[in-house]
């Protein structure tokens, strides 16, 4: 009984484990609506972006992380920090009144990962 309960439960937790992101295979963009486009720089990074969502009624997006994001930087298209912002979650909310039409790259410092994870922001 005690070996029926542990196959169970360990098929169950690889079934919602494999349903939990909302990220779409060989896709590389995460969010997209008529306002913003956020992209990955590659597959790997779908493992630790459990969700990604725009509010449009919020005009932000809110993006779940698998492990504690620690810091977000934030670049312009010359590469520039403009802007950095502790977070110590694994919830992100970034409000899109901090952006300009454009392009940017944001930065996460992301727990248990050793090099900084960078998306792109395009602001229509």
């Amino acid at each position: 009984m005690k070996q029926l309960l542990l196959t169970l439960t360990a098929i169950l937790g690889l079934t919602v484990v494999s349903f939990a992101s909302n990220i779409a295979d060989g896709s590389l963009t995460i969010v997209t609506s008529s306002k913003i486009e956020v992209t990955l720089e590659n597959e790997g990074q779908k493992e630790f972006i459990i969700s990604s969502v725009f509010r449009a009624e919020e005009n932000s997006i809110e993006m779940v992380f698998e492990s504690d994001v620690r810091m977000i930087q934030i670049f312009n298209i010359e590469g520039e920090l403009e802007m950095m912002f502790p977070v110590d979650s694994t919830d992100v909310n970034l409000g899109m009144s901090l952006f300009e039409e454009g392009s940017y790259r944001m930065g996460f410092t992301v727990d248990g990962i050793s090099e900084v994870q960078y998306t792109k922001l395009q602001v229509k």
